[in-house]
C-alpha cells in the first residue's frame, strides 16, 4: 500500500513578494510585477520588460554573509524560499552554514531534497568565461562549478538543513519545479523517505538567458505576458524560488503539523516533438493529465480548476487549450482554467512548484485567480477563462499542469484543505 503524502509547508520568493496570504491576494487582484527590466542595459533586446523581485535581503533568511560570497544569487532564492516552508512547517532543524564544515548535528537520514533549475546561473557563467579569456585559468572563481551544476540548490539545502535522506535533481527546463516535487513524492509514497523539501528555483532575469530566449523567438517583443489571449506574443521572464515540505501522513500527524494539502497522484509523458515547439495536437499533454486522473483515483468532474503552464506563446497555449478542452471539456460544468505568468512572469525552474502552491491554495481557500493579461481569449484558446479579478468557487480538486523545453510534460493533482 503506497503512502499518503500531504504538504505541511510553503515557501515563495516571488516577484508578488515571499508571504504567501499577501501573493495569493495580489493574483486574486489581478496584480502584475511585470514591469521594465533594471537589472541590465536592453539596449537591442527583443523586449525590455521582467518581472524581478522588489528586494532581495539574504539576511531576513537567516543567510550568513559567509555564505552570500559562495551561493549563486539563484541559490540564495532556493535557500530563501526553504527557509519559509521550514518555518511554516514547525519543522525542528539545524540550520547549518554552507561555507563552514562544522555541523551541528548528525542530520536526518529520512529527510531529503528535491530542487530544480532550468537555466543555471547564465551571468556567473558568462561572467566566468570573460575572466577566462581575459585573465587565463588563475583568475575564474573556484565556485564555477559549485554554482552552475544542476544539483547546486538540492545540495545547499541538503546541507544547510542536514538531510541525508533521497537527494534529486530533475533539469527538466521549465518543468523542473514540477518534476522534482513529483520525484519527492515518489520517494515519500513509497516509504524511501519521511520528509522532502521540494521544489525549483532561479535567476533568469539576467542578460544571457534573455538573450537566449529571445533568440528561440520565446519573449514577447510588447513587453506583456498575454495567455491564452488572441494578441499573445510569447512570455517575459520572472525570477524566484517555491520550496514545498512534503511528509508522510502519520509522520505529520505524530508531530501536530498542520496539513495545508495533499498531494494525489501524478502523470508524466514526453512529446518526442520538437526542441521548442509543442505539437498542435498534444497528444503527450492529453496522456500526462490522463494518467494523472488516474492516478489519483479521480474522474475530470471532480477538477474544480486547471492551473497550466500558460506561458503566452501560440505554440504552448495552444497545445495547453487543446489537451484541456480534451480532457475535461467545455462549458459551465468544465473546471477554470488559468495561467500566473501574467502576474509572476516566468519563473523558470520555479513556475512549476509555484504554480502547485497555487492551486493547492486554490482549493484550501476556494478562491480562483485570474490569468492577468488575458482581455480577449483566441478563438483556439476556448477555455473556462477568469478575467479580470478572481472569483469564490468551490475546488474540491486542483491541477497543477506544465511542460518543459524539449518535450517534457508533467501534471499533478492536489487537493486544499482548511487545516491550515
Amino acid at each position: 500500500m503506497r503512502r499518503r503524502v500531504v504538504v505541511t509547508g510553503i515557501g515563495v520568493v516571488t516577484p508578488l513578494g515571499d508571504d504567501p496570504d499577501k501573493v495569493m491576494q495580489q493574483l486574486m487582484e489581478g496584480s502584475t510585477a511585470i514591469g521594465k527590466t533594471t537589472r541590465f542595459d536592453t539596449t537591442g533586446l527583443r523586449a525590455d520588460a521582467a518581472a524581478e523581485l522588489p528586494s532581495f535581503e539574504p539576511g531576513r533568511y537567516t543567510i550568513s554573509r559567509r555564505d552570500t560570497f559562495i551561493l549563486d544569487v539563484w541559490q540564495q532564492y532556493v535557500v530563501a524560499a526553504a527557509e519559509l516552508a521550514v518555518r511554516d512547517a514547525e519543522l525542528p532543524l539545524a540550520r547549518n552554514e554552507i561555507s563552514s564544515k562544522d555541523r551541528a548535528e548528525p542530520g536526518h537520514p529520512r529527510y531529503g531534497a528535491s530542487v530544480g533549475t532550468a537555466y543555471l546561473s547564465g551571468a556567473f557563467l558568462a561572467e566566468q568565461l570573460y575572466k577566462l579569456r581575459d585573465t587565463g585559468p588563475r583568475g575564474v572563481s573556484p565556485r564555477l562549478l559549485p554554482s552552475t551544476v544542476p544539483n547546486g540548490a538540492t545540495s545547499v539545502v541538503s546541507i544547510r538543513y542536514g538531510l541525508r535522506g533521497p537527494l534529486i535533481t530533475v533539469s527538466s527546463a521549465s518543468a523542473a519545479g514540477t518534476d522534482c516535487v513529483i520525484a519527492a513524492y515518489d520517494r515519500i509514497r513509497q516509504g524511501r523517505a519521511d520528509v522532502m523539501l521540494a521544489g525549483g528555483g532561479e535567476a533568469g532575469v539576467n542578460l544571457p538567458t534573455v538573450v537566449a530566449l529571445s533568440r528561440l523567438g520565446t519573449i514577447s517583443p510588447t513587453g506583456a505576458c498575454r495567455p491564452f489571449d488572441q494578441d499573445r506574443d510569447g512570455t517575459v521572464i520572472g525570477e524566484g524560488a517555491a520550496i514545498l515540505v512534503l511528509e508522510e501522513y502519520e509522520h505529520a500527524r505524530r508531530r501536530g503539523a498542520r496539513i495545508q494539502g495533499e498531494l494525489l497522484g501524478y502523470g508524466q509523458r514526453g512529446d518526442a516533438f520538437d526542441l521548442a515547439e509543442l505539437p498542435a495536437a498534444a497528444p503527450s499533454h492529453i496522456d500526462c493529465l490522463h494518467e494523472a486522473l488516474d492516478d489519483a483515483g479521480i474522474s475530470p468532474s471532480d477538477v474544480g480548476y486547471v492551473n497550466v503552464h500558460g506561458t503566452g506563446t501560440v505554440s504552448n497555449d495552444r497545445a495547453e487549450a487543446h489537451a484541456v478542452r480534451t480532457v475535461f471539456g467545455t462549458g459551465p460544468d468544465a473546471p477554470y482554467v488559468g495561467s500566473v505568468k501574467g502576474s509572476t512572469g516566468h519563473m523558470g525552474g520555479g513556475a512549476g512548484a509555484f504554480e502547485i502552491i497555487v492551486a493547492m491554495l486554490a482549493g484550501s481557500r476556494g478562491e480562483v485567480p485570474p490569468t492577468v493579461g488575458l482581455t480577449n481569449p483566441a478563438e483556439d484558446c476556448n477555455l473556462r477563462h477568469v478575467i479580470g479579478k478572481g472569483i469564490s468557487a468551490a475546488v474540491p480538486y486542483a491541477v497543477s499542469a506544465g511542460n518543459g523545453l524539449g518535450g517534457n510534460c508533467s501534471a499533478l493533482v492536489i487537493r486544499g484543505t482548511a487545516d491550515r
